[in-house]
């Protein structure tokens, strides 16, 4: 079992680095944080390598581990990437995960492609965060703090327990997590309800160039929007859920300019596979919810990805 491999490997060693993926959402977060803090019971010293994260998340304990400083003099003898497809979505963190000496892959993406020494890759799992949780609860106590990290990881990512991912398992460990103290009352609201202004102001710029065409939702956002009303990334979470959500949507499609002429496209789905067409554009995820990276204008991208879902939708 994994969890005998990761206690003889960390056994000697009293550092130990974690990093989520790039732009890293609730799943990210909360399984970094709830490792680091098992790691932490164990005496070790967790070192989290994350980008900026939204704010809501400070509430969770684990946050204090989060390094800040330099990442070239970082030399790790253990580095575990958390809900990382592939390797470049560790960004910056990658070259750190290349000097390591010995390197973990805790993943659920279906598209993942197993660049670690040590692969942990659940596709049916409903988010990293329940993956972590069946690791350490076999070695450490799982105590308030350490659950509601992870809980809140399986939240989100589940956007509150209603993907199709969310199995019988998902709810059992959930049920577990409550049990170990997580106020979640507090948590749904904070997560899935509660929102700032400057994520209330993009949704609603995003909103209004909005349309929804054979069936699929899309809008898209620049980054002359988001400084218009003071937003960054961090504030487009919930903005293709919302597209989704649309009467008549089967498929949803958002698009936002990031940094070095890079779109970052967002496929979400009720039914039809969106991580085929995540791929076809070198990005990938889950069957129902994928992303993808594409330089190039932010509309031509947008006109080709929607080419390729209407195509898809056509055939279904």
């Amino acid at each position: 079992m994994y969890e005998n491999t990761i206690l003889k490997d960390i056994e000697n060693v009293q550092t130990i680095y974690i990093a989520g993926h790039e732009n890293p959402d609730g799943d990210a977060i909360g399984s970094c944080f709830g490792f680091a803090l098992a790691m932490s019971k164990l005496g070790k010293t967790p070192v989290v390598l994350l980008d900026k994260y939204s704010e809501k998340f400070n509430i969770l304990k684990g946050g204090e581990y989060v390094y800040k400083g330099d990442y070239s003099a970082l030399e790790p003898d253990i580095f575990f990437a958390l809900d990382c497809g592939d390797a470049d979505r560790l960004g910056k963190a990658k070259a750190v995960f290349k000097r390591a000496n010995v390197t973990y892959n805790i993943d659920h993406h279906i598209s993942n492609t197993y660049f670690a020494q040590n692969n942990i890759v659940n596709g049916d799992a409903s988010s990293v965060s329940e993956i972590v949780y069946e690791l350490i609860s076999r070695f450490v106590e799982v105590d308030k703090d350490i659950a509601t990290a992870l809980y809140s990881g399986i939240l989100t990512d589940t956007r509150g327990f209603k993907h199709s991912c969310t199995s019988e398992r998902t709810h059992i460990i959930a049920g577990k997590l409550v049990v170990a103290g997580v106020d979640t009352g507090r948590i749904h609201s904070r997560f899935m309800y509660e929102h700032s202004l400057a994520e209330a102001k993009i949704c609603a710029v995003a909103m209004g160039r909005m349309a929804l065409e054979d069936r699929i939702a899309y809008t898209y956002i620049t980054k002359a929007d988001m400084a218009s009303v003071g937003a960054t990334v961090n504030d487009l979470d919930g903005i293709v859920a919302y597209l989704l959500n649309t009467g008549d949507a089967e498929l949803a499609l958002f698009g936002s300019e990031r940094d070095n002429g890079v779109v970052k496209l967002s496929f979400r789905s009720n039914e039809i596979d969106v991580n085929e067409i995540a791929v076809g554009f070198g990005g990938g995820g889950h069957k129902l919810a994928s992303g993808a990276s594409v330089h190039g204008n932010i509309e031509d991208v947008m006109a080709a990805a929607l080419k390729v879902m209407k195509d898809k939708i056509k055939n279904a």
